[in-house]
């Protein structure tokens, strides 16, 4: 099968999807049908497509190529809420729609395209590459109750009601949990409606905790990993966010925070409104204005101006590599495809320029690496194991 065949299929594959969630064009329509008519294999593709049983097998073959087991062993012993609406179903079975149309549509044509050995081969360049992230976290009460958050949605709003999507939907009720904490893997994303309506955009790998309710006189969340904070102002209540080496305290701004704890450095970057930092070890302080970083050395705290969009470009689903050295590039990719970064031999730690959505697969990044005169392997595991194609002539330019 040529790349144009390939191409072909995956677009047939998205239109199947919009035509699933009523958004198919027109014109779009009239070429899925004209695609139809073409075969009946194509027609067969297409039925299969719409298979909701068809659909959770796809869904959970890609799964098992996801190193995400730990997380979904979790989620599998946890309460899923379920809507009787046949709408709600579909929404709700989107990520089951998403994966297993291509990867359905897919394995029919190299059946009938491939010969067996062929097919191995293939599968094989499938298992050895990693999709981006998706909608995913988990929910945990203080109660202990915990809840395992549908991908089907992106959102989930927590306030006295209890628990909820965005789009009404119950998770649960609050009952006597005193606070919360939510959850995302190495490969998931999600976002959170606090109690007084802040809007936090969680990044891959990170846990948010904070009150069901908040006092009276202030409002506290303690953060690990990185969010996106759109706060709601108020005077009388200044919003607190509590880090390993810091706290962040503003009345109502946009900023974002970056603090993973395999990082060196804490980085606050502010967007509107104004902010101070405070560093727990010396009691430093920085007051921020828009355009301001802060970097906490876990020693030191300075601020300087910075380029904003290119801080928060993950909040806009991009990679923004400009400046960045090897192993900053690679520590993002390690939360955002959940793989394990192992450096083989004398890799130089080069500098990248550039970027590009966040929604490519990992082998679609990875080949920024050949530019560099480094080479890679993506283990079954998901270890990505990097090294130097010419260590030699390294070695005799230094």
């Amino acid at each position: 099968m040529d790349s144009k065949e390939v191409e072909k299929l995956i677009r047939i594959s998205s239109l199947v999807l919009h035509e699933m969630r009523g958004t198919l064009s027109d014109g779009d329509r009239l070429f899925l049908e004209s695609w139809l008519q073409e075969s009946a294999m194509n027609k067969q593709i297409y039925q299969r497509c719409l298979d909701e049983a068809q659909q959770r097998d796809g869904y959970a073959s890609l799964q098992h190529f996801e190193k995400q087991r730990n997380f979904e062993s979790i989620k599998a012993k946890l309460s899923f809420h379920s809507s009787k609406k046949r709408s709600g179903l579909l929404k709700r079975l989107w990520p089951y729609v998403a994966a297993a149309s291509v990867v359905l549509a897919l394995s029919v044509v190299w059946y009938w395209n491939q010969d067996n050995s062929q097919l191995v081969q293939t599968q094989r360049v499938a298992v050895n590459d990693r999709l981006p992230a998706s909608h995913q976290a988990i929910i945990t009460l203080s109660d202990g109750r915990q809840y395992a958050l549908n991908g089907g949605e992106k959102q989930v709003v927590i306030d006295g009601n209890g628990i909820r999507y965005d789009d009404g939907h119950e998770v649960a009720s609050i009952n006597a949990a005193v606070s919360a904490r939510i959850e995302t893997p190495r490969g998931g994303t999600y976002e959170v409606t606090l109690p007084d309506g802040t809007l936090v955009k969680l990044n891959a790998g990170t846990i948010l905790s904070y009150p069901t309710v908040f006092a009276k006189d202030r409002r506290e969340v303690s953060l690990r990993g990185e969010a996106y904070f759109e706060v709601k102002k108020r005077k009388d209540q200044p919003f607190i966010v509590h880090t390993q080496n810091q706290q962040v305290q503003v009345l109502g701004t946009h900023f974002n925070l970056n603090a993973y704890q395999t990082a060196t450095e804490t980085k606050t970057t502010l967007l509107e409104g104004k902010v101070e930092v405070k560093e727990l070890i010396k009691g430093q302080k920085v007051t921020l204005l828009p355009g301001d970083q802060s970097v906490n050395t876990g020693t030191e705290l300075t601020k300087h101006p910075v380029n904003v969009q290119q801080e928060i470009a993950w909040v806009y689903g991009k990679f923004n590599f400009d400046g960045k050295s090897l192993r900053q590039v690679m520590d993002e990719l390690s939360q955002w495809y959940a793989i394990d970064v192992v450096y083989k031999g004398d890799v130089p730690d080069v500098s990248f320029f550039g970027g590009t959505f966040r929604t490519s697969k990992l082998s679609t990044i990875l080949k920024i690496l050949k530019d560099q005169d480094l080479s890679y392997h993506l283990t079954g595991d998901g270890k990505l194991i990097i090294e130097n194609n010419n260590p030699k002539a390294q070695k005799g330019g230094q």
